[in-house]
């Protein structure tokens, strides 16, 4: 992305406090944009003992896109435990320590989650109220572990009208949710996931209960050559929201 482009784009810290607990935001708005513009979520992956943040690359490249080609804004935040959530350093490094089987059972709980879509809704609940941002249209980008934290809110949040999901598989977590989906998604898959099996992948698409799905599928190993879809990503959400 060019210098000229980032210029194009303007991008404002927003934290808020939801039931006692600090949630680190940021919002990407195409400059001069008067709050008519739709809305995106952005949840980072990570958050296993990794980098996971809301300023990862993968979403400033998303949320410039948007802005830049398509007007839209983009909104991220952090997980819990992730980022420059209170405590997260500690946290990350505690993560280190932890088997994948411990993580699994540990970390991706099912009350984590639904508190993560309490600090989403409450997110857009203040942006619409302060700036009108969310009430043309609102998505959500989501991928791996984004999409572990994503999905459930896709299920329940009757705002949101399109997604971009994937990286993930037919888990338990995410069969419970996957039925409850109704709007147009956007399903991500990378051919040689080691994490993720082809038919694990294709099990959750087809679990999803949309009428407007589509997937796409590249090669290479977990996450990799995602960049190459943004622009898909963008015509996606241009397309959906209005």
């Amino acid at each position: 992305m060019t210098d000229a482009a980032f210029e194009s784009v303007t991008e404002t810290s927003v934290d808020l406090e939801v039931n006692g607990r600090v949630v680190p935001g940021v919002l990407w708005r195409p400059s001069g944009g008067a709050g008519a513009e739709p809305l995106v979520l952005a949840g980072h992956g990570g958050g296993f003992g990794t980098s996971g943040h809301k300023r990862v690359d993968s979403i400033v490249h998303i949320a410039t896109h948007l802005a830049v080609e398509h007007g839209i804004a983009t909104l991220a935040i952090d997980q819990p435990g992730c980022g420059d959530r209170p405590g997260a350093e500690a946290e990350q490094e505690r993560r280190r320590q932890m088997s994948v089987e411990d993580a699994i059972a540990n970390l991706w709980t099912p009350e984590l989650i639904e508190e993560m879509s309490q600090d989403w809704r409450a997110m857009l609940d203040h942006l619409e109220t302060t700036t009108g941002l969310g009430r043309s249209g609102v998505g959500y980008w989501g991928l791996s572990g984004g999409t572990t934290f994503g999905l459930p809110l896709v299920a329940s949040e009757p705002r949101i009208g399109a997604a971009v999901l994937g990286l993930n598989g037919d888990v338990p977590l995410m069969r419970t949710h996957a039925p409850a989906i109704r709007c147009a998604v956007l399903y991500m898959m990378n051919l040689d996931d080691r994490f993720m099996t082809r038919d694990s992948a294709l099990a959750l698409f087809d679990a999803l209960e949309s009428n407007d799905k589509h997937l796409i599928g590249y090669p290479g190993d977990h996450g990799q050559n995602m960049d190459a879809a943004v622009p898909e990503w963008g015509r996606f959400f241009a397309s959906r929201l209005s």
